[in-house]
């Protein structure tokens, strides 16, 4: 079974797994927020120091880190977090065609608020987004609370979105900038001391630590909003999430983000070289494949095809021994639901049900990349060939 999913999530790394398996052993049961006695206490300091270490991998203040159940949720209470804080006064939410699922669909969702408008904002066809029409849009509502969130990384195809310029956008029209940063984390290192974006999010599952464990830095820059808390019941994580702390997936994916941040470089070049193989590989054997996206140094790793004349589920079928996805996990990618993000580079209608997504990472090396390109280019063959 060769692994090529890496952007739908990563396994827990050996030394993330001892952390946890340390932690579960060490009796460390209390419930953090019970800090007036010893064992609540003890616990308290636990989760503490782990958001320091979550803080200083991300070059942000320790009260800035906010833990949560993923990427999804975390995206989710920026989103409603904005319109409750704002729609009073009017506000909008602009958001970019290729975005994941929790911020696409939860930026129409509002628009059920009184007070609240959502407006999408286009892609070129390289999966980067249009400057010139997020300046159009945020100059046409100058006045009115704008939140804008565009996504460092594409998760499904290799494009890497100029944060650089958006956030500059941002700044002069006065807008709130949100960045969903799953992937860019994965490819770069970030410091959000340095006043690039308002809030940035993180999940510790792509980075080879635990499932259900996202990470919010919400700032205090020119480019944070202000966000009413979406829930209520309990004052945890600053007054935005209530519920006792995931302690063991937060002492896992404070490992795993620290760990990552110090191997990154070698992570992405191996990355880099599985995606160029098994694109090789493919091409070696003579298949007749298209990538919908070039592959990019900047968003390295993600390989985005489709094969003419053939659906996505037949080649799946045909190629089972490959975990291969159709788009992203969020929206059950291997069964008959497709992704929004083909259709928002404009490829033709009968494509956009049938991409697939190759991603790369430890879990595959790069002889078993060239090795998968081989593996799904021959079963192509006796598809289209039966002998």
């Amino acid at each position: 079974m060769l692994y090529l999913d890496h952007c739908g999530t990563t396994p827990i790394s050996s030394d993330v797994s001892s952390v946890m398996i340390d932690f579960i052993k060490s009796g460390n049961f209390g419930n953090p927020s019970a800090e007036h006695h010893n064992r609540g206490h003890a616990a308290f300091e636990i989760v503490e120091s782990a958001r320091q270490n979550v803080a200083l991998a991300l070059g942000a203040k320790t009260s800035e880190i906010v833990f949560t159940s993923g990427a999804a949720e975390a995206n989710n209470m920026v989103l409603w977090g904005f319109a409750l804080r704002y729609r009073s006064r009017g506000c909008r939410v602009l958001y970019g065609a290729t975005e994941h699922k929790s911020i696409f669909d939860t930026a129409q969702t509002l628009t059920e608020l009184e007070g609240v408008t959502s407006e999408e904002i286009p892609a070129l066809s390289d999966g980067s987004t249009n400057l010139e029409a997020l300046e159009k849009l945020l100059s046409e509502g100058k006045n009115t609370p704008t939140l804008v969130c565009i996504m460092h990384v594409n998760n499904e195809v290799p494009a890497r979105h100029q944060v650089e310029e958006i956030a500059k956008l941002c700044k002069s029209y006065e807008a709130f900038f949100h960045c969903d940063g799953v992937q860019g984390f994965v490819r770069e290192s970030v410091n959000f001391a340095s006043g690039l974006f308002g809030s940035y999010v993180i999940s510790a599952h792509k980075v080879y630590g635990p499932k259900g464990l996202g990470v919010l830095v919400l700032g205090d820059n020119d480019l944070s909003t202000r966000i009413t808390p979406p829930y209520h019941g309990g004052s945890q994580e600053r007054g935005l999430r209530p519920g006792t702390v995931n302690m063991l997936g937060i002492v896992g994916a404070a490992k795993a983000i620290s760990l990552h941040n110090g191997c990154r470089d070698s992570r992405v070049r191996h990355m880099d070289l599985c995606a160029t193989s098994f694109v090789e590989a493919l091409r070696d054997r003579g298949l007749d494949f298209r990538l919908t996206v070039p592959l990019n140094n900047n968003a390295p790793g993600i390989v985005n095809f489709y094969i003419p004349d053939l659906d996505a589920p037949t080649v799946l079928t045909a190629a089972p021994d490959l975990c291969i996805n159709r788009g992203s996990s969020c929206i059950g990618a291997g069964g008959e639901r497709f992704s929004h993000v083909p259709k928002a580079l404009g490829l033709p209608v009968e494509v956009q049900a049938n991409v697939l997504r190759a991603s790369f990472g430890d879990a595959i090396t790069v002889s078993e990349a060239s090795e998968a390109g081989r593996l799904l280019a021959d079963r192509i063959d006796k598809l289209k060939n039966p002998r």
